[in-house]
């Protein structure tokens, strides 16, 4: 009997609904990213962080139908990975970026205290002032970063596991969504402050282990919320709360999304929780 191509595999997603999602990300992004780059408002950055949550959207939409299933809204959620899961990877989602961006940036005013406005501050002054703007930074943060995971870690990442494996999925969903950035750094003026050619390999460096940071995550909690949260949290800790209390025309080259420390911060627990990720993988595999 001929296999039919599009059947649904184990994640649930056809051969033709990975291959829509992939076509309408790549066209949509292009469009918006072309109008942002082009003196276009503000707001169409929060569009452009919807349209992989939109394009995981219609291309689920198509899983189901190659599948022949009536159509069931929670099975569509659990499809592009919103369930519930352990609060704790959660926890972690947050606990996480505050870990590999505090460091550098720990590191970066102890350098050069000058540029860190909280210099010479009691630590009770920095926390009443921070605390609570944080907390709300990370929610309005949510608002965006849930769009973006849903189609990068909760679409498409166990589409590809199911056909190159995990190994294969993580590398493939964190490169292409560092390279899905680059029309913001090369024409948008994101992450500026360093030279275009070293601003794009840092950002790579940087923003690849944080993307298998967030795929181990998914993967384990089957849900993806946790990266949604560690997405959010890397943005409003950076963006949002760092970088607003720290001056300095060489940052960029030590700190933030292009700087080596965060690099090395990054590189050291994407490392970590991918030997944990393989050892409890192998152990839960011989004990079956």
């Amino acid at each position: 009997m001929r296999k039919n191509e599009n059947a649904l595999p184990e994640s649930g997603i056809s051969k033709k609904a990975l291959i829509v999602f992939l076509v309408l990300v790549i066209l949509l992004s292009g469009i918006v990213e072309a109008v942002y780059c082009s003196d276009g408002p503000d707001w169409l950055v929060g569009l452009l962080m919807w349209l992989p949550a939109i394009s995981a959207f219609v291309a689920s939409i198509i899983a189901l139908i190659d599948a022949k299933e009536k159509y069931n809204p929670i099975k569509h959620a659990r499809l592009i990975g919103i369930k519930f899961c352990n609060p704790l990877y959660v926890l972690l989602g947050l606990v996480i970026p505050f870990v590999y961006l505090f460091i550098p940036y720990r590191i970066y005013w102890t350098m050069h205290p000058e540029n860190y406005a909280y210099s010479c501050v009691a630590l009770s002054v920095v926390l009443k002032d921070l605390c609570v703007y944080t907390v709300v930074c990370v929610i309005i943060s949510l608002l965006t970063a849930i769009g973006e995971e849903i189609g990068w870690r909760g679409f498409m990442l166990p589409a590809l596991r199911q056909r190159i494996g995990v190994m294969g999925a993580l590398a493939v969903v964190s490169i292409f969504w560092c390279l899905w950035h680059f029309p913001l750094l090369i024409f948008g003026g994101y992450m500026e402050g360093t030279p275009l050619w070293y601003q794009l390999t840092a950002f790579v460096l940087c923003i690849f282990p944080v993307g298998i940071i967030a795929g181990v995550l998914t993967l384990k909690s089957k849900s993806v919320w946790p990266a949604a949260f560690l997405h959010a949290a890397h943005n409003a800790f950076d963006q949002m709360v760092f970088d607003v209390i720290t001056r300095g025309d060489d940052r960029m080259f030590f700190v933030s999304e292009t700087g080596v420390f965060t690099i090395a911060c990054a590189w050291i627990i994407a490392v970590i929780m991918l030997i944990l990720f393989v050892k409890i993988k192998s152990r839960k595999g011989s004990e079956e």
